[in-house]
């Protein structure tokens, strides 16, 4: 029934959709499984099945009754393909990696994130492609196990997997005495309750972990609504080994813009060799190899390659943007509704400011034009300028970032957003986008992202009070007077400790003194 031609067509939807390399040693088994669905769902050739499989591929958003049949297929297909092969602390050289080193060191930023923030001390940590659970429930184990004040924290466990029934077994938390056959007695003495041959997990451990089905390859990443973003440590082995070459490329850069800065991926021995020039900063420990997320690092790199080199795909025009919501002025922060998005730069960290460097682009005619024109408030010719300044030099951060300004004086905060986050593809440690894209997600009504992105200002420059003045304001709008006033007196600490002719940003005449005059402190 199945010829090369249809195995090969197969292969290739599969691979696709999926990410799995079917190998020619593969190929019997395949057959075999398509076979069985065909006969259960009575198809007498290849032909409507791979239409049927086909429907789904091809049209993502689509939400009709052919899309959704054809959805349904992959699943129950999904199920037939996927390996579910899994045991508790599985590859103990890496899981002691973890508990010695890398969560210590996690846990540590974290908390003090949270000392200069005033919030819980937060940990998000993904389990990709964790099968039946094992993997993220050895996570929680050994957090579990660090952690005395793990009631203190808001601690996030992500486990993922394609197959929905791998996925019903982990939220069950019972295993056969197979899933144990590395690990030491005394886990399964302290952490699992015996029934007959099974092993129930202690409901607190299975509390720690929330599972969600994720297809790594076509589902879109980072994703709010699954809490996959800024996350601090993603776990993804052996899984790359069945993928083919492009989903391993496309997986990674999802994993590496899912992550915070900083943040750790760890795969399986060997799995990531001869991958590609991904993003990753690779870190060799005795016990495995780490893939850490490190801009600046990135950044040196780019910028020291010759220049036919340093392209940037991500530099095209932004999208048509979507309108998004504006809450009324009464619902928005005082400080927003008190003064429009500022002309003049965002502030940058207050001490110290580093002092002009010359650079290439300066002297680029396009860029000066882009900024007397923006002086003048013709914003349009501004953008228009700026975006021409970026065809000759597509990493000038400085012309994202004027483009963002230019984009939140016309209104077009969609737009503005856009520009901020090339300008932290760029350099993601620069605070003027991330204080700009604060002001804009206030002015878009969402004021938990705005609290996100000032919460990370306060971490990257924790000597700039307008940030802990902003924030202030935002606990007070929603009735947190204690976290407010922690921020609030933070900032006024930071003030008394600056010269009172500090300048609080590049471009304005407001120093420290005039702010402490502002807020009536002596």
């Amino acid at each position: 029934m199945f010829d090369a031609d249809w195995v090969q067509r197969f292969s290739k939807l599969i691979a696709r959709h999926t990410g799995l390399l079917m190998r020619p040693q593969d190929e019997r088994n395949l057959c075999k499984k398509l076979e069985q669905r065909l006969t259960t769902l009575g198809f007498s050739s290849p032909s409507p099945y791979y239409d049927l499989l086909r429907c789904a591929v091809e049209n993502p958003l689509t939400v009709d009754r052919q899309t959704t049949a054809s959805r349904r297929e992959w699943t129950l297909l999904i199920r037939r393909l996927v390996v579910t092969e899994s045991y508790f602390f599985r590859d103990r050289g890496q899981f002691e990696l973890l508990r010695s080193r890398l969560l210590p060191e996690i846990l540590v930023k974290q908390r003090n994130i949270a000392a200069q923030t005033g919030e819980r001390p937060q940990l998000k940590i993904w389990s990709a492609a964790c099968a039946s659970g094992e993997e993220p429930y050895s996570l929680a184990i050994v957090l579990w196990e660090l952690l005395n004040d793990r009631d203190r924290w808001d601690l996030q466990i992500i486990g993922s997997d394609i197959n929905d029934e791998s996925l019903a077994q982990a939220k069950r938390g019972e295993y056969s005495a197979w899933s144990f056959r590395q690990v030491e007695s005394s886990i399964k003495t302290q952490y699992f309750r015996q029934q007959g041959d099974r092993y129930i997990l202690n409901p607190e451990i299975r509390r720690l972990v929330t599972f969600n089905r994720v297809n790594l390859v076509s589902d879109p990443l980072p994703d709010a609504n699954l809490n996959l973003y800024d996350l601090d440590l993603i776990l993804c082995r052996n899984v790359f080994i069945y993928f083919d070459r492009a989903s391993i490329e496309r997986v990674l850069d999802k994993f590496y813009h899912s992550l915070g800065l900083g943040g750790y991926l760890i795969a399986a021995h060997a799995e990531l060799q001869g991958a590609g020039h991904h993003q990753f900063h690779s870190q060799l420990f005795p016990q495995s190899v780490v893939y850490q997320r490190c801009d600046r690092l990135e950044r040196n790199r780019l910028l020291n390659r010759p220049p036919k080199a340093t392209t940037v795909s991500r530099c095209q025009s932004p999208p048509t943007p979507t309108p998004l919501p504006i809450l009324p002025n009464s619902s928005q922060p005082s400080s927003f509704r008190t003064a429009p998005l500022p002309v003049t730069s965002p502030p940058s960290p207050v001490v110290p400011i580093p002092p002009p460097r010359p650079t290439p682009e300066v002297s680029h005619p396009q860029w000066q034009d882009a900024r007397r024109h923006f002086r003048t408030s013709a914003y349009h010719k501004a953008i228009h300028c700026a975006e021409r300044s970026l065809s000759d030099n597509p990493r000038h951060i400085d012309a994202y970032l004027l483009i963002a300004r230019a984009y939140a004086n016309l209104g077009e905060y969609q737009k503005a957003v856009y520009y901020c986050l090339q300008a932290l593809e760029i350099d993601s440690l620069a605070i003027a986008p991330h204080y700009l894209l604060a002001h804009l997600y206030e002015a878009q009504g969402n004021i938990n992202r705005a609290k996100r992105i000032l919460k990370k200002i306060v971490y990257l420059a924790p000597k700039m009070p307008l940030a802990y003045l902003e924030l202030a304001q935002i606990y007070r709008l929603e009735g947190d007077t204690r976290r407010a006033d922690h921020m609030e007196g933070s900032a006024i600490q930071i003030l008394r400790s600056l010269p009172p002719n500090t300048p609080m940003d590049v471009d304005s005449k407001l120093t420290a003194g005039d702010l402490l005059q502002q807020l009536n402190i002596c």
